[in-house]
């Protein structure tokens, strides 16, 4: 066999295999994991039912293929060349939370409601059932890598004096990818095809309430006095996130 034709059916399996994730991830997201058939993906991807299994050994197998490939080739990819490359904590921030806002919202937010069905799927991991014990979440997982490049960034600005010493990271967090996530059910479900810089824009204006909580004169300035309050950091996210739909509305 020459080497041509080795290359040519190497790009054909993968070309198939590409096929069967793309039709995979728009049923999944659009009618559900568990009314979703393998022989509906495979009529979607031009391919048998068997052709399916052959390259994926479940249902399950291919949902979590469709995961881990968005994490390590999209999130944690990026993640890693925003830590590389970007210097400044608040600046590394800000690029985090842009990625990870365009790559969730890509697709009018396919890949995040993705996560949000297999959450539902991946439960059985965390409690089990009768005849299975409970075990680690493969989606947890995936989130724990992501997320993990978050408290490099926090750790590292802590040993540069760039953010105060006594935050403690699971809020911080919370915080942090909660509040671009909840920004992104409101204001970018409703602005779909905004431009770049809006975007971006907004993305700054989450950004910033959480950097402010962060610096070390958060807790020095005159009327601080005591520690500053997560959950009313959260509130104020929220009213921010409305205060810029009212504006996109104008």
């Amino acid at each position: 066999m020459s080497a041509n034709h080795k290359t040519t059916s190497r790009t054909r399996l993968e070309r198939r295999e590409q096929e069967i994730l793309r039709a995979a991830t728009e049923l999944f997201a659009s009618t559900g994991f568990h009314t979703t058939s393998t022989r509906r993906i495979a009529e979607a991807a031009g391919v048998s039912e068997g052709t399916v299994f052959h390259y994926f050994g479940s249902k399950h197998d291919l949902m979590l293929a469709i995961l881990d490939r968005f994490y390590n080739e999209r999130l944690n990819h990026n993640a890693e060349a925003i830590l590389n490359d970007v210097m400044g904590t608040r600046e590394r921030l800000r690029a985090l939370a842009l990625n990870h806002v365009q790559q969730l919202a890509a697709d009018r937010a396919l890949m995040m409601r993705l996560i949000q069905v297999y959450i539902g799927v991946d439960l059985l991991y965390v409690h089990g059932d009768d005849e299975t014990p409970g075990q680690d979440s493969p989606i947890r997982a995936l989130n724990r890598t992501y997320v993990g490049y978050f408290d490099r960034i926090l750790r590292e600005g802590i040993a540069r004096g760039e953010i105060r010493e006594d935050i403690d990271l699971p809020p911080c967090r919370d915080l942090f990818f909660g509040g671009l996530e909840y920004g992104m059910r409101t204001y970018l479900y409703r602005h779909r095809g905004a431009a770049d810089s809006a975007i971006a824009d907004h993305v700054e204006e989450l950004v910033e309430p959480v950097w402010r909580y962060l610096q070390p004169e958060a807790h020095d300035s005159a009327d601080a006095g005591r520690p500053v309050d997560a959950a009313a950091l959260a509130r104020r996210l929220e009213r921010v996130t409305r205060r810029l739909e009212r504006l996109a509305d104008r």
